[in-house]
């Protein structure tokens, strides 16, 4: 069986807080560094979920200001999408489209 190598990471907590989590990781059949992993993993996927960002490139960053600063202009499929639309808004659906 082959064991994947693990990085360790100390953190320091009071002789309380170590009872504390001792207590609670024996409650739930885990060891205290698996109790404290397992939670620390969650913690950090509720933050992320929460704060999730979305990261542009250097080219995306560009393009978007350039929409900001210019103004969105349609190509010409784009522009014929839009005609269509509002044919069918004004005239119905049932005009053959």
């Amino acid at each position: 069986m082959t064991r994947t190598l693990l990085e360790k990471c100390e953190i320091s907590v009071s002789p309380e807080e170590r009872t504390f989590l001792q207590l609670a990781a024996s409650m739930t059949g885990l060891s205290l560094s698996a109790f404290i992993r397992k939670a620390a993993i969650s913690a950090a996927k509720d933050a992320i979920d929460k704060n999730n960002h979305y990261l542009l490139s250097g080219n995306d960053v560009g393009e978007l200001f350039s929409v900001i600063d210019n103004g969105f202009i349609p190509n010409k499929r784009l522009e014929e999408a839009i005609r269509l639309a509002r044919d069918i808004e004004k005239n119905g659906a049932s005009h053959g489209y």
